[in-house]
């Protein structure tokens, strides 16, 4: 009994390493995977940024090719105007000047809120790209740093699983459900009895029950949270090499 209370101290020490390097091996994999998310996003950014920036430039380009030749026009309108006979002819020439002139007032507005917006977003671009480069630096030296680790985990994971086979298989039979049990609902399998409570829940343990704990005959379960009992003098006792 006592080199099987070894035994499930040693694999349950065990247990608790490898839920530690499982729960670095998912959660390196998602912080990197975080970082690289916000990489791309900022990436994305920019990118958007700039297809933006060269609509806005080739609208303005556009815009003002059309302002430029409503201008030839007019020009030639008026000019058009001293040969006109009719007074007729004469006034709706005038009309098409009128009509022409305000459309590129129009035009103009629209060409000024394209230079304005473009200025704003050539700035959002020279921030964006500064903010990357800062994101870059740090996150890059962070992720590099997490498959390191991620790496080093790996390399330590498989073996502490064979580790923890070779342990198990010296377990009674009678003792693997019970572990596996104990174990899913609690982490901890065992639990020290000491002056009649279990230290696992810190509940009382019946004065009969607690006896039956010192005699080291069988193997005990606390009754309110089913780890297994065992006293300071037992492990003791059992780790030591005859």
């Amino acid at each position: 009994m006592r080199e099987q209370l070894v035994v499930l101290d040693t694999l349950q020490r065990i247990d608790l390493e490898l839920s530690k390097l499982e729960e670095n091996l998912n959660d390196y994999p998602r912080k990197i995977s975080d970082f690289e998310f916000e990489l791309k996003t900022a990436k994305e950014r920019l990118e958007r940024l700039d297809a933006e920036k060269q609509t806005l430039q080739k609208n303005k380009t556009r815009l003002e090719q059309e302002v430029s030749s409503n201008e030839e026009l007019v020009k030639k309108a008026e000019q058009k105007l001293f040969e006109i006979k009719t007074h007729k002819e004469y006034e709706a020439l005038q009309k098409e000047i009128a009509d022409t002139k305000r459309r590129n007032i129009d035009l103009e507005d629209k060409v000024l809120e394209d230079m304005t917006r473009i200025e704003t977003v050539e700035a959002e671009i020279a921030t964006g790209r500064e903010d990357l480069a800062a994101k870059e630096a740090e996150y890059g030296e962070k992720i590099n740093g997490y498959k390191e680790k991620l790496e080093e985990v790996k390399s330590v994971y498989e073996p502490k699983k064979e580790e923890k086979e070779k342990i198990a298989s010296r377990i009674s039979p009678e003792l693997i459900p019970i572990y596996n049990k104990i174990s899913k609902r609690n982490g901890g399998v065992l639990a020290l009895a000491k002056k009649e409570l279990c230290t696992g829940c810190n509940m009382k343990i019946p004065s009969q029950l607690f006896n039956e704990v010192l005699t080291h005959t069988r193997f005990i379960q606390c009754p309110n949270c089913q780890k297994i009992l065992y006293t300071e003098e037992e492990l003791n006792s059992a780790a030591k090499p005859e």
